[in-house]
């Protein structure tokens, strides 16, 4: 290279200089040669020769290869990469990078920091039923849990959510849950047999009732009476303890609900009220029936004896109704005996009438009552139907609570769940609000979770009265907090007295509202709703934000298809080819 370096240092180019540069550039090209060193005389020759002969310069040809990095003058072809570093001038090894340190902190303390832009406050306390819709990290949630830790002041919670959109399989975790916390779930009135197959995976009792399936009869006792033959059989331990007045309490609370079941199925059929002394004649008549010596608590009538009881009068039911002579006490209970007659002959009488099927077992895992072999047109037989079984499921929990404060039983927890609450609030029958009302006012010493459940706030203000829309708004404010799955934005406006959502609340409910985008072509898959599992946790009635959750199903829930209600349709879905 010495003639070249030479040829180019005066004024004239030697030929042969040219001719070597030239070879030398056409190699490199080719990839034949590799470009000389960075500060060589060679270098600055060839440099020199393509600015002449007008060539781009290998620093803009390597500015633009792909792969691996470029150095100031470039290469035509990209470096290779080897295990430590890149191969070829400009390369160089890699030395091993330290990993990052990493800290763990909750997201109320690390807000701010990415990608915890905002705070989600998602308390890792309860049942896991998903995770939290924003941030992703795990959800927890049961009523129970939560009242425990002071984040709701009373154990209870109102469910909100249109059809479809997972609100059942909320609550089958949460009754899932409940059994893994030595809680004892009760399922009052399953209306469409949606809770039966994960109570008997638990273990627990299914009891069915219905046309050819089952009775109940409502001047049972129940638990109640049970729990009365243990405080009889442990009258000393009680005197000891300064508590046999519990024993005559007892009788007295399994009278009033006699009295009170009796009513109202007389009301929800006359689609009335009964007058006063008609109810002071059914209570006359219980307690005669009892004092008879033919029956007692735990050999309860049925409604057969009490209508004949009745029908034949005594001095003291004629006291009751203040009736001078059996003529004048005939014509008074007239109608009470009509309406008697009605509920045995009715479609009432054939779940009534006779002497209870079977009773609830506390020392099940979980306890359900299936009702959904009763016919669906008849709203009233429904109505009766779920108030009974609530009235028997609240019994039970009482006797239990009663025989462990007298320290003949252990404290039990229970978690009392009243799904399709719409079904009896639409009855037609007089009263039926203020009925439900009685029942679920839970206090804190009950040791009871509740759970209500229905679709919509319409089914709150198709009501006959003020006073029971009213009454039926209540349930939303005594609860400890609502949950509201897709809703529309008329819903929203509808609860706001009761229940605000804040303007990014509301718009994110509308949203899970929403219907599927219309397919163009036919696809292998079915379409989920966007809404689907989707929830709000409102633990407050004021403006505090609420909790959006998102259900998770777990691989045993899929491989049992706990939460699929979409049974009947499996063969249709087969034959069109959807998954």
């Amino acid at each position: 290279m010495e003639p070249m370096m030479g040829g180019i240092r005066g004024s004239v180019i030697d030929p042969d200089t040219e001719v070597a540069l030239a070879q030398l550039a056409a190699e490199i090209e080719a990839g034949e040669a590799s470009e000389p060193g960075v500060f060589s005389r060679t270098r600055w020759a060839l440099n020199a020769w393509r600015k002449r002969h007008g060539q781009v310069e290998s620093a803009e040809r390597g500015s633009s290869g792909s792969g691996g990095p470029g150095v100031r003058f470039g290469w035509p072809a990209p470096l290779k990469l080897a295990v430590k570093g890149y191969k070829g001038r400009g390369g160089g090894a890699m030395t091993s990078v330290m990993p990052l340190l990493e800290y763990q902190s909750t997201t109320m303390h690390a807000c701010g920091f990415n990608p915890w832009v905002i705070g989600a406050a998602s308390p890792q306390i309860g049942v896991p039923v998903g995770v939290h819709a924003e941030t992703g990290e795990a959800a927890c949630w049961d009523v129970l849990s939560w009242f425990a830790e002071g984040l709701i002041s009373n154990p209870s919670a109102f469910v909100l959510s249109l059809p479809g959109l997972g609100k059942s399989t909320l609550i089958r975790k949460a009754l899932t849950g409940a059994v893994a916390y030595n809680q004892i779930p009760i399922v009052a009135a399953d209306i469409k047999g949606e809770y039966v197959l994960i109570t008997q995976l638990l273990g627990g009792q299914v009891i069915k009732l219905g046309h050819g399936y089952g009775h109940i009869n409502p001047l049972a006792a129940g638990a109640l009476g049970d729990s009365l033959s243990v405080l009889v059989r442990n009258r000393a331990k009680l005197e000891a303890i300064g508590k046999v007045e519990e024993i005559a309490k007892t009788e007295a609370m399994i009278h009033s609900r006699q009295v009170t079941m009796t009513v109202a199925l007389l009301e929800l059929n006359r689609k009335a009220q009964l007058e006063d002394y008609e109810v002071s004649a059914i209570s006359v008549a219980l307690r005669e029936l009892r004092e008879d010596g033919q029956f007692s608590f735990a050999r309860p009538p049925l409604l057969k004896d009490l209508l004949d009881k009745i029908a034949a009068g005594s001095e003291g039911m004629h006291r009751a109704v203040w009736a001078k002579g059996q003529e004048e006490y005939e014509r008074t209970v007239r109608r009470l005996a009509q309406s008697l007659v009605a509920l045995l002959d009715g479609a009432l009488g054939q779940i009534f009438a006779h002497h209870t099927t079977e009773s609830l077992d506390l020392s099940k895992s979980a306890i359900c009552i299936d009702v959904s072999g009763l016919e669906r047109s008849d709203q009233h037989l429904k109505a009766a139907v779920m108030l009974a079984c609530w009235s028997d499921a609240f019994g039970t929990m009482e006797a239990a609570h009663l025989l462990a404060d007298c320290e003949l039983g252990p404290q039990r927890y229970f978690l009392a769940i009243l799904d399709e609450l719409w079904q009896v609030l639409g009855a037609q029958g007089a009263g039926m609000v203020q009925r439900v009302d009685e029942l679920t006012r839970l206090n804190r010493t009950d040791g009871t979770g509740l759970l209500q459940i229905t679709h919509t706030g319409r089914d709150l203000e198709s009501l006959p009265s003020e006073v029971d829309v009213k009454i039926a708004k209540g349930f939303i404010e005594r609860s400890g907090m609502v949950i509201a799955g897709g809703l529309p934005q008329g819903e929203l406006e509808r609860l706001a007295d009761v229940l605000p959502f804040s303007e990014a609340e509301a718009r994110q409910i509308t949203s899970w509202s929403r219907g599927i985008p219309l397919r163009r072509s036919k696809r292998g898959r079915r379409q989920q709703y966007y809404g689907t599992g989707k929830f709000m946790l409102k633990v407050s009635k004021d403006n505090t934000p609420g909790v959006p959750i998102q259900t998770v199903l777990t691989d045993v829930e899929r491989e049992y298809q706990l939460h699929n209600t979409n049974v009947r349709f499996e063969e249709l879905m087969i034959e069109r080819g959807i998954v």
